[in-house]
């Protein structure tokens, strides 16, 4: 709530498994790009554990969106090759649109560079298409054997997903 400016932001979501969105995307290539959690993005890293959320208002308009997941892979080696990875293709998908078919509705995303903030981070922003505006940032950190994953969406989106996967590193090395 901090991070988004929110105040009435509640956990609706919370999987400990990964999911497959590839048949809604235009582009199975660029899933990682616009779904967390994904298996098809994560297969071949040997990923050990994970946790994903999803943190909204209340209703179906939300002011803000979060998204936020959490890998575990058995060696930092595993985690850095993911991070390599996910960098090399958010890049490569960067400057397209994607659409996404839920089956009841198509989005387009409009998808900016990939940013690497440094060693550990890298940001993507995004804007969905007729939406007045509504945009997320994506970021990926790295740090020993676990990678952290943020979305944060909402109309005046600036660093707020790389705060949060920021933030998410720093809590778990205080575990």
């Amino acid at each position: 709530n901090g991070i988004m400016g929110s105040s009435t932001m509640k956990v609706t979501s919370e999987l400990e498994e990964m999911t497959d969105h590839s048949q809604e995307v235009s582009d199975p290539d660029c899933l990682g790009v616009v779904y967390g959690a994904e298996e098809p993005v994560y297969e071949g890293s040997d990923w050990t554990a994970m946790r994903d959320q999803v943190v909204r208002e209340p209703g179906e308009d939300n002011d803000h969106w979060v998204e936020q997941t959490a890998v575990l892979y058995p060696s930092a080696d595993n985690a850095q090759k993911f991070f390599d990875k996910s960098k090399s293709v958010w890049e490569d998908c960067g400057s397209d649109a994607i659409s996404v078919d839920d089956g009841s509705s198509v989005y387009v995303w409009e998808l900016e560079g990939a940013t690497t903030e440094s060693d550990t981070l890298i940001t993507q922003a995004s804007e969905q298409e007729d939406a007045d505006g509504w945009a997320c940032q994506h970021a990926l950190s790295v740090a020993s054997n676990l990678t952290a994953e943020a979305w944060a969406c909402g109309y005046s989106i600036t660093d707020e997903a790389a705060t949060i996967a920021t933030d998410m590193i720093t809590n778990a090395a205080k575990q």
